[in-house]
């Protein structure tokens, strides 16, 4: 009953948003729909377990409907076996520049997501860094909070200031991957607080650069034994504190981030910390041509018991505590691009793999 009145109450407004639009003629109204597709092949060596991102083909659909100051916004990610409503947004314009969203989003904390999305055609690279990947990729982050969340632009001259918050439901703790709040489905287990911020500066209002800072807090709670007997604890807090800058200089673009990321245990004695960050350099070359390379490393991450409870299906603790990585992407045609990656990794587990990634990537329309 809970997946059916939700799926029925999403519908309801997406139909009354879509009449609503309709009606109003030549008014300040509009829509969007995109899809990003991409297909990918992996060959490495020294890894035995493929990781679960490793999907020949996946599918990004966004839409969103305006009209005067009310918004509504979501995301549909497709890859083989699954399927989920990443985001669903009902948004309001307070005033010029500031807008209230209800529902389901990416927390503001992530340097890398917030600006990727899902789309894979919108990064790059074909890999993301590690400690930015997605709670149903081994992620062990939390990226998506269900409640409300707040975003302001102000311009400053020619610079400009970028300001976003959100509130809401923190996932549930399994024993190997965190379990989001969904729009369509039950959600089981207990959710916590969560709470979300980034504060950024924009040396150019209508460019692409930006630097700023970060900050998270999620009140997790544990909903299985297994999970409960490694932590020894029924919940942990993570507080997420973290700076980054994405700043273009043409032909070149630097992207890096740094985190520092605390759990807070029942037990006082447990408590424990870890750092991560990279940074990416890409160059335009002439034919379409944009060459890329990152350097991903931690520290104390493979200690923790904390990120020792997101195993991948094999049971293996296969997440990357240092990646060197490099390839190459060429913009053949309108809005599709073939690129290549060549990455050397080093698991928590001290395990070294090398990869060679192909991917097609595209946009449509």
């Amino acid at each position: 009953m809970t997946r059916s009145w939700r799926a029925r109450l999403f519908a309801a407004l997406l139909t009354a948003f879509a009449a609503h639009t309709a009606f109003a003629g030549h008014e300040q109204s509009s829509s969007e729909f995109e899809v990003f597709v991409a297909g990918e092949a992996l060959a490495g060596a020294g890894q035995p377990h493929p990781r679960s991102d490793d999907a020949w083909f996946n599918a990004d659909v966004i839409f969103g409907l305006t009209h005067d100051q009310f918004r509504v916004f979501g995301e549909f990610y497709v890859v083989p076996g699954e399927h989920d409503l990443q985001r669903f947004q009902v948004g309001y314009e307070l005033v010029p520049e500031t807008l209230l969203w209800l529902g389901r989003f990416q927390q503001p904390a992530s340097a890398w997501n917030t600006e990727h999305h899902h789309g894979r055609y919108l990064q790059t690279a074909i890999t993301r860094p590690s400690i930015e990947d997605w709670e149903d990729e081994e992620g062990f982050l939390p990226q998506h909070i269900a409640g409300a969340l707040i975003e302001s632009r102000h311009q400053l001259g020619s610079d400009g200031v970028l300001m976003s918050g959100g509130i809401g439901a923190a996932p549930a703790l399994s024993s190997d991957r965190y379990q989001p709040v969904t729009l369509v489905d039950n959600n089981p287990g207990r959710h916590g607080r969560a709470l979300a911020a980034q504060i950024a500066y924009l040396p150019e209002y209508v460019g692409t650069s930006s630097a700023g800072l970060l900050w998270a807090r999620d009140q997790l709670f544990v909903r299985d034994p297994i999970a409960l007997a490694s932590l020894h604890s029924n919940h942990a807090t993570l507080t997420i504190y973290g700076a980054y800058a994405d700043w273009g200089v043409e032909p070149w673009r630097f992207i890096g981030a740094g985190y520092y990321v605390d759990v807070d245990l029942d037990n006082p004695t447990r408590d424990e910390s870890f750092v991560s960050g990279y940074v990416q350099a890409e160059r335009q070359l002439a034919h379409r041509l944009t060459a890329f390379a990152r350097i991903e490393d931690s520290s104390r991450m493979q200690e923790s018991r904390y990120v020792a409870l997101f195993k991948d299906h094999s049971g293996d603790i296969d997440i990357t505590a240092r990646r060197i990585a490099a390839g190459l992407r060429w913009d053949y045609a309108r809005r599709q691009a073939l690129s290549c990656e060549f990455s050397h990794v080093v698991s928590l587990q001290q395990r070294r793999a090398y990869e060679l990634r192909l991917q097609w990537s595209a946009a449509v329309p």
